[in-house]
């Protein structure tokens, strides 16, 4: 896996050529407003996609079908000059998109993404207790497979859990809640440094009460918010401790570059020994405040 990352505080200072096809989602905020009138304006063909965690189901381009015939609608795309808009699109739309890609043959990828200037905090009656209380999601669907990368929870199966810790640590401690997770075989990824200096206070102080509460005893490891090749350099090294019948468990709840990191380590490896465990949140709209940084990362695909 290769990854060439491109970083500004515009678009205008990204290099590029335009691309064939580009894949998109909502936008719920100025960040993904702005994300996708760079895509219209630097590509050929754009389309919407939307996963349906519930029973399976894609969108693409106004067409419905099952998540298991995706190969076949995008078996064309080999030769094509690729983008996947990762502002708009969730983890799980990422995630699938990637994987049918490098099934089809396609080699090389670029993904957009844009950080925001802030995130919106949830208001109290007290805020000075509750400074590090964002509001980023208005519903969680529940900790559910992603198809091609499921597998299934076993005490009977040694299986290394892995946490990229984001701002919402509930959604660390409803994963307990949701599935039978060995606290003593988990470990802990925080994005430092972070966005924004500063930043990874909020990460640390939301969750370290959880971890304390649930016990988790495993190591803990540091990868920068906005590196995802660093996150997946990280996943292959814990993948490579494991034993030669031990199983990964990836639970991707931090920064969208840890979880495209994620999700590039998660097409690489072989599928019955690492998964995915993940949560589709709703997100609000307008849950982030202003344009940031601007970021393109250009993929090799093994």
């Amino acid at each position: 896996m290769k990854i060439r990352m491109q970083y500004s505080e515009c678009s205008d200072n990204l290099t590029f050529e335009s691309w064939d096809i580009s894949f998109i989602g909502d936008p719920i905020d100025d960040r993904g407003k702005k994300s996708i009138e760079f895509v219209i304006a630097n590509s050929k063909d754009v389309r919407k996609f939307e996963y349906n965690s519930n029973d399976f189901t894609i969108i693409l381009a106004g067409s419905e079908f099952y998540k298991d015939d995706l190969d076949n609608e995008l078996h064309s795309l080999n030769e094509l000059n690729i983008l996947i808009d990762s502002t708009t699109l969730s983890f799980s739309e990422i995630l699938i998109i990637t994987q049918s890609l490098k099934n089809v043959g396609v080699n090389h990828i670029s993904i957009l993404y844009i950080e925001p200037c802030d995130y919106k905090k949830k208001h109290r009656n007290i805020p000075l207790l509750n400074k590090r209380d964002f509001e980023l999601s208005e519903s969680i669907n529940g900790y559910s497979a992603i198809p091609g990368h499921a597998l299934l929870i076993s005490n009977e199966i040694t299986q290394k859990i892995v946490f990229l810790c984001g701002y919402e640590a509930e959604r660390i401690d409803r994963a307990f809640e949701d599935s039978q997770l060995n606290s003593s075989n988990c470990s802990c990824v925080f994005g430092v440094p972070a966005f924004c200096p500063g930043w990874e206070m909020n990460t640390f102080d939301n969750n370290i009460p959880v971890i304390k509460e649930r016990k988790i005893k495993g190591d803990v490891h540091f990868c920068g918010a906005t590196n995802p090749l660093a996150i997946y350099q990280t996943l292959c090294n814990i993948y490579e401790s494991l034993g030669d019948d031990d199983q990964m468990l990836v639970v991707p709840l931090a920064t969208k570059p840890m979880s495209i990191g994620a999700c590039l380590f998660l097409v690489e490896k072989p599928k019955d020994r690492v998964a995915v465990l993940y949560d589709h949140p709703k997100e609000i709209k307008g849950r982030a405040l202003k344009i940031s940084n601007w970021h393109l990362f250009n993929i090799t695909i093994n």
